[in-house]
C-alpha cells in the first residue's frame, strides 16, 4: 500500500530488528539536526480490521540513540512507545471502521548529530 503523504519519504521491504529479518517492513528516516521527525499516512477507508507490526529502530541504526513510534488511528494515538536499540515491541491494534492510518518515528535521545536512525515498523500488515 502506497502512502496517501509523507515528511521524508519511505522506505519499505526488508529490515532487521535484534538480528531477526523482517521482509515487509516500513521505515522511516530520523536524525537528531536536520529531521527529528517523521511520518507518513495510509488510507484505510474503513475496510481494515487490525493492524499489526514489530516496532523498533533498525539494526543498522548507531547504537545509543532512542526513538518514540506513535501509531494513530483517524487523528487518534493508538499507540506511542520509546524504543531504544535491540528492544523491539509488538503492536497489535483494531483499526476497524478507520479512514486513515499515521505511522509517526521521532528522534528522542542520543548523542549523534549527523547520523541518521531508522524507526521501522516490521512485517507491518493489515487484516480485515
Amino acid at each position: 500500500m502506497e502512502p496517501l503523504s509523507t515528511t521524508y519519504g519511505v522506505d519499505s521491504g526488508s529490515v532487521e530488528l535484534r538480528g531477526e529479518t523482517l521482509p515487509q517492513s516500513i521505515s522511516l528516516r530520523v536524525d537528531k539536526n536536520s529531521l527529528p521527525a517523521n511520518e507518513a499516512e495510509y488510507n484505510l477507508g474503513g475496510q481494515w480490521e487490525i493492524f499489526d507490526a514489530t516496532i523498533g529502530v533498525t539494526d543498522t541504526s548507531p547504537t545509543g540513540g532512542r526513538l518514540t513510534f506513535e501509531v494513530l488511528g483517524d487523528g487518534r494515538t493508538l499507540r506511542k512507545v520509546e524504543l531504544a536499540k535491540g528492544s523491539p515491541a509488538k503492536v497489535h491494534l483494531e483499526v476497524s471502521g478507520m479512514q486513515t492510518l499515521k505511522l509517526k518515528v521521532r528522534f528522542t535521545a542520543g548523542e549523534y548529530y549527523n547520523d541518521y536512525s531508522y524507526g521501522a515498523w516490521g512485517d507491518a500488515r493489515l487484516t480485515r
